[in-house]
């Protein structure tokens, strides 16, 4: 497997070899929003591809990370310009540059892992670059720095409705084998010229790749248009009528500390209450309101955190008493104290809106799950971040505690060192005021809702829910729905992105989310703060969104829609057996190659040391 002498490269060949490299920046850029250019993820990263073996290993990682830089900083670019404290945005760019500088780098790496390939004299090895590329890919998952699986290649190929489709086989995993693999094919079948440089024809298995490359494009295209008539021929057409509440509160309002911000909070609480009673006078038998959106937090059993006890009192068998409609009730000792939003609000359900809820909020950590040591002495400051359940009497029938968390501004990664701790910190108050530590929950949660009567077989409708950032993790929704609970009818996003304002990550979010309604085939409705709050159904497209005056974001209104629900949905075959199969396999792939090109590294060292002192004697 040693690689073949090849003279290298001088003049203009080299310097077209470059810019072949290069070029792939812009070009894959452009495949994902804001750009999202329909078609170019398929030859966007065939110039890099062709320019590879003409570059040295060094070389290779540098146009790598080139062109990884220009994929995520310019697609990423609303990291940098989150909502902060003033005076403190140089801390969220550096934050941003650090996280696009660093996945950037992986590039460098799957591109001289990609190089090495192509320059074996055993030909088959060609067949392994999609496999390194999404063994990278993957690696983003795990603490390398910090999980954060982003832009994935494979979301790229989103506006080829029919394509995404095999998605629910292979998942997002499988797209971007397949989107690399087309690259590979085209850049196999092109030359720059110059000394030692195969001819077309004799380049290997580059008729075999187009082939392989083309059946996989038509293949997938004619599952994706017979999946799309069996979807849309199994949806029933009466699923239950849910109004989504988008207040569209100022992610300022919750960063930055004032004297208006209570009076703020509290405008916003009773602009919720209003548009949830439009959406019940719409119809709606639920209603949806956006994450953490309780605000001040609450207990998971839906109690004001500051005096639980005192609180449970304003709750007999669960349900809330009528006083705490009012902004004032009696304690146990005849004191005077003030009504928490969480108690109002569960009032407000039992006696007004006489609807069920699933709301955002943050809750305490329960006693019994107060178990690793190490936190024992901070678990008073950590919390969960909630999707509750109140049923039709203001009960709390359920809940869901967010498990995949974002790094950094919810947990802090490798927390148990000194060094990575205090770092986060430091970011963390500058962002936003204090440090969050949001434990993981450890319950998958299938909610149930009371079906209405236009439902003839009389069940009640299961749903799953996720909490805003873990819509990117297809292994999230693969948990959820693969559980011995009766499999979903529909899925509930609850989000806050306020903090990213009107940028791409709003439209990015809800490319991850159309792949993961194809992944498990259940229809998705995502509920967030400004946007985009939207109707996803079964094959992946948006089906209705919430807009005014012809904006979907930094808007405040209520869309009151039906799920496209299917007649017996049930698990794919990604959702029941392949599930992260693939991204293993690439990654476990990708280590195998690294360790072969260091043992090939070291090999070449001891025989020029030997070769060395050969011709010292």
């Amino acid at each position: 497997m040693l690689a073949p002498q090849m003279e290298p490269l001088s003049g203009r060949p080299r310097k077209l070899a470059w810019a072949l490299a290069l070029a792939s920046g812009p070009l894959i850029t452009l495949s994902q929003p804001p750009a999202d250019v329909p078609l170019i993820g398929l030859v966007g990263l065939a110039p890099l591809l062709v320019a590879l073996p003409r570059l040295s290993a060094g070389g290779s990682w540098l146009a790598g990370w080139l062109v990884g830089l220009c994929y995520f900083w310019g697609n990423m670019w609303w990291l940098g310009q989150m909502v902060t404290d003033p005076g403190n945005e140089w801390i969220v760019f550096a934050m941003f540059a650090f996280v696009a500088t660093a996945m950037a780098a992986f590039w460098g790496v799957a591109a001289m892992i990609s190089r090495w390939l192509l320059t074996r004299r055993a030909a088959w090895c060609v067949w392994l670059v999609p496999l390194a590329w999404l063994g990278i890919e993957f690696l983003h998952e795990f603490n390398t720095p910090a999980p954060y699986p982003w832009l994935p290649l494979g979301a790229a190929l989103c506006e080829m409705h029919l394509l995404i489709q095999t998605a629910d086989i292979w998942g997002q995993y499988g797209l971007t084998l397949l989107l690399v693999l087309v690259n590979l094919a085209l850049a196999r079948s092109l030359q720059i010229g110059g000394p030692g440089l195969p001819a077309r024809s004799s380049a290997p298995f580059g008729t075999a790749l187009a082939v392989v490359a083309l059946l996989l494009l038509a293949a997938g295209s004619l599952y994706g248009w017979v999946r799309i008539g069996q979807i849309e021929a199994a949806e029933t057409g009466n699923g239950p009528a849910v109004a989504l509440v988008q207040g569209n509160l100022a992610q300022e309002v919750k960063v930055r500390a004032g004297p208006e911000r209570i009076k703020i909070i509290q405008e916003s609480y009773m602009d919720h209450l209003r548009l949830s009673q439009q959406g019940v006078d719409a119809g709606a038998e639920l209603v949806c309101w956006a994450e953490t959106m309780v605000f001040g937090g609450c207990t998971r059993d839906g109690l004001d955190r500051r005096d639980p006890a005192e609180s449970a009192r304003h709750f007999p068998d669960g349900v809330p008493s009528r006083d705490l409609l009012h902004g004032i009730v009696q304690d146990e000792r005849g004191r005077a104290r003030p009504v928490g939003i969480v108690e109002n609000l569960r009032a407000r359900v039992a006696y007004e809106l006489r609807t069920p809820m699933l709301v955002g909020a943050i809750t305490d950590i329960p006693a019994i799950e107060r178990d690793v040591d190490w936190k024992m002495a901070s678990y008073d400051d950590r919390f969960y971040n909630t999707a509750l359940l109140l049923d039709a009497q203001g009960r709390v029938a359920d809940s869901y505690d967010k498990r995949y968390l974002v790094p950094g501004g919810e947990y802090i990664p490798r927390e148990e060192i000194a060094l990575v701790r205090a770092l986060i910190e430091y970011y963390a108050q500058g962002l936003q005021g204090a440090v969050s530590r949001v434990e993981p929950g450890r319950r998958l949660t299938t909610f149930s809702l009371p079906a209405g009567p236009s439902r003839k077989d009389g069940l009640d409708w299961a749903f799953t829910a996720s909490i805003c950032y873990e819509y990117a993790w297809p292994g999230c929704y693969r948990e959820l729905h693969r559980t011995e609970a009766r499999y979903p009818d529909f899925h509930i996003n609850i989000s806050n992105e306020g903090w990213f304002k009107q940028s791409s990550e709003l439209d990015q979010a809800v490319d991850f989310c159309r792949l993961r309604c194809i992944e498990s085939r259940v229809p998705m409705l995502r509920a967030t703060n400004t946007g985009v709050t939207c109707h996803i159904d079964a094959t992946g497209r948006v089906r209705e969104m919430l807009t005014l005056d012809g904006k979907d974001r930094e808007i405040r209104g209520v869309l009151t829609v039906k799920p496209a629900v299917l007649r017996d949905p049930g698990p794919t075959l990604f959702v029941a057996l392949i599930g992260r199969g693939l991204g293993h396999i690439a990654m476990w792939t990708t280590l195998a190659l690294l360790a072969l090109m260091a043992a090939g590294r070291v090999q070449q060292r001891l025989q020029k040391r030997k070769a060395a002192k050969a011709a010292g004697q």
